[in-house]
């Protein structure tokens, strides 16, 4: 058996990082839009690769899609392959998501 896997071949359990911004928004929003959010973290968790992956200065950041009654959220995450590490970035309505996910991230 591989070292680097958990068992029956399952890979490892993934490290989660919430970055400050992501815990703010978070909280900001009402509780059946953060249900919805932990239910997407859920599914990042089990399959990272899941999220649209962005390109141009965001390539290294996938967003998923969240809807919520009429509300429509995207949530930014970045994986790490190597540390099997998914880090959270940002959750908000689209109105200048990536704009501000880029000022965010220094690029």
């Amino acid at each position: 058996m591989n070292p680097h896997e958990g068992v029956r071949g399952q890979q490892p359990d993934r490290e989660l990082l919430a970055a400050p911004r992501f815990r703010k928004s978070k909280r900001k929003l009402p509780a059946p839009a953060q249900h919805a959010i932990d239910n997407a973290v859920r599914g990042v968790l089990a399959n990272p690769l899941s999220g649209e992956q962005k390109s141009g200065a965001l390539a290294s950041v996938r967003v998923v899609k969240i809807k919520v009654g009429r509300l429509q959220l995207l949530l930014a995450y970045q994986f790490d392959n190597e540390s099997n590490c998914v880090e959270l970035l940002d959750v908000a309505p689209h109105e200048n998501f990536y704009r501000d996910l880029q000022r965010y991230l220094g690029m």
